[in-house]
């Protein structure tokens, strides 16, 4: 049945085509452009700068194979485990687990991770210079 409405709105479209003037084929063709370019977007990241992400919720469901598969989730991620983004997607992230696993979780489930610091901690009793202060070699005189 879907087949047949299917081909019947393509016969329509073919046959009202050539009624309609160029300015209207053109608008039609590039409506039908931007439906279908919007319905593929997803976002790869490149290896190495993988966005690390935090888990909101307890129990948040991994697929392996994709987010609509039948058999139910494959494991559950806990509240606060950190995972790496590969690629985003509409709706579903897939992502690589602190211990090596790839899988499919809710976008609405991940958070960005804080940055982690940077700064190496000093040894105790050692102090490094954070500020110099240049000192002029004559002191100006005001002027009123």
């Amino acid at each position: 049945m879907f087949l047949f409405l299917l081909g019947r709105g393509l016969q329509f479209i073919l046959k009202i085509l050539p009624m309609l003037t160029r300015y209207y084929r053109w608008i039609l063709l590039c409506l039908m452009g931007i439906f279908s370019l919007s319905a593929c977007s997803s976002i790869d990241y490149k290896e190495g700068e993988y966005p690390r992400m935090l888990v909101t919720e307890d129990d948040t469901p991994l697929f392996h194979n994709g987010p609509a598969q039948g058999s139910g989730p494959d494991r559950n991620l806990s509240k606060g485990d950190e995972v790496s983004v590969l690629r985003k997607e509409f709706g579903y992230s897939v992502v690589k687990t602190s211990d090596g696993g790839k899988g499919y979780v809710d976008n609405e489930a991940l958070v960005k991770a804080p940055s982690k610091p940077t700064s190496t901690p000093q040894p105790e009793g050692q102090y490094e210079a954070t500020e110099t202060i240049d000192l002029p070699s004559q002191t100006p005189g005001f002027r009123y």
